[in-house]
């Protein structure tokens, strides 16, 4: 918010295009340590600090200030203000604004608090909603983040195998992984997953499989090492076999082992597979078949799948397919 009596000293003057009159809202770029000097994540703190410590993941925060911030970068979305001033100065495409001004963040706390983390002086562009009571910063606070889509995680993968971000290879490997699962032919999963969560008609997404590959390759890298090819021609063996104990079932997601829970489960029990084997070579489509069989269908009823929730439920699944596999 806006003091009520702004002080002359110091004013801000930076550019401004003003997107409408009444009430006023402004597109403005302002250094990163003047807003968070001036700026509330709620206008019911009285310890702005505090508030945001309350509300931002510190961890979330420092990323983005070693991946946007330290590296010059720009943010690609403004973030939200608002305040309950009625007016600023505007002339010549530009907008003066008190050194006294206070503004609650609507919209964008965490790309603001990473500026605490950051040595470099980020530049924000910023939309600033004028002559707002505390009643209509709340209303425009939930039409704003009450109406945001969030990304599908599996958009989220898809775009790790487009982006490749540096420090998690286990991560890029994993979405190309699943790439390859739905481009060759000879898998299972061939034009069958859906990479960006934006196909109703197939089931099994990226989002549900991605993050359980990762695990595997991040574990099996530091027992057998495997190249990028091992690792597809291993899951395409794997779920080959899978396959097999239900032909007819698969691409049913009625059928038992065509569902995301089971088939991340199944994921883990791999892992452990790989995990337990002097060689990969011994890792054959027969060799994961064999183990397979010994899964009591049962175990994966409907009933039981629909009692399980989450990750929880697949980590009882898992615990009873291992039970079964290594018994």
């Amino acid at each position: 918010m806006v003091s009520r009596h702004p002080s002359k000293a110091n004013p801000l003057e930076v550019p401004a295009l003003q997107l409408q009159g009444s009430p006023a809202v402004y597109v403005v770029v302002i250094s990163g340590k003047w807003l968070l000097e001036h700026t509330t994540p709620s206008w019911r703190l009285k310890d702005p600090m505090k508030g945001f410590q309350r509300i931002v993941k510190e961890d979330r925060a420092r990323q983005i200030a070693r991946t946007i911030l330290d590296h010059g970068r720009a943010f690609p979305n403004a973030i939200t203000l608002a305040t309950d001033t009625r007016t600023l100065d505007y002339s010549n495409n530009k907008v003066v604004i008190p050194d006294r001004s206070k503004f609650l963040v609507v919209d964008g706390q965490h790309r603001l608090w990473a500026q605490k983390f950051s040595e470099r002086d980020g530049q924000y562009a910023c939309i600033i909603h004028l002559n707002k009571s505390e009643k209509e910063m709340a209303e425009l606070f939930l039409e704003i983040n009450e109406n945001q889509k969030r990304v599908p995680s599996s958009l989220r993968w898809d775009l790790v195998r487009l982006v490749r971000p540096a420090g998690d290879e286990a991560a890029v490997t994993a979405s190309e992984i699943v790439y390859a699962l739905v481009d060759r032919e000879d898998s299972p999963f061939h034009i069958s997953i859906d990479l960006t969560g934006e196909q109703k008609d197939l089931t099994i997404k990226q989002g549900s499989l991605a993050p359980e590959i990762r695990t595997l390759v991040s574990r099996a890298r530091k027992v057998h090492d495997p190249t990028f090819d091992d690792y597809v021609a291993l899951l395409i063996r794997f779920f080959s076999a899978v396959r097999s104990l239900n032909p007819s079932g698969w691409g049913d997601p009625d059928s038992t082992y065509y569902k995301a829970r089971v088939l991340r489960a199944l994921i883990r029990v791999l892992t452990d597979l790989v995990l337990d084997a002097t060689s990969l070579d011994q890792l054959t489509a027969i060799f994961f078949l064999d183990k397979l069989k010994k899964i009591d269908p049962a175990t994966l009823s409907e009933e039981r799948i629909r009692a399980s929730q989450g990750s929880a439920g697949v980590t009882d699944l898992y615990g009873e397919m291992k039970k079964q596999v290594f018994a």
